[in-house]
């Protein structure tokens, strides 16, 4: 079972995630940043109790919101929409 990564070295790696996907939110073609498997377990092992949730958290933390997420796979970030404007 991997350890999980120190606490510094947790936010240094979640900032510099952050900053890929909002880089990639920004000038990416696609209104979506996929993080494949390999990236996330840096972060968060894959038998890490409420994972999902951790990444969740993240997103939020971050101004992403965590569209998709399949163990294993994937997960899949955007922005969240901006609210309706009234008239």
């Amino acid at each position: 079972m991997p350890a999980s990564p120190r606490p510094e070295r947790l936010r240094s790696g979640m900032k510099t995630l952050a900053s890929q996907i909002d880089r990639e939110l920004r000038v990416g073609e696609w209104k979506h940043c996929v993080v494949y498997e390999r990236e996330l377990r840096r972060l968060w092992p894959v038998n890490e109790k409420n994972r999902e949730a951790k990444i969740t958290q993240f997103a939020k933390k971050y101004g992403f919101r965590l569209r998709f997420y399949s163990e294993g796979m994937c997960a899949i970030f955007d922005k969240w929409p901006r609210p309706k404007r009234r008239l």
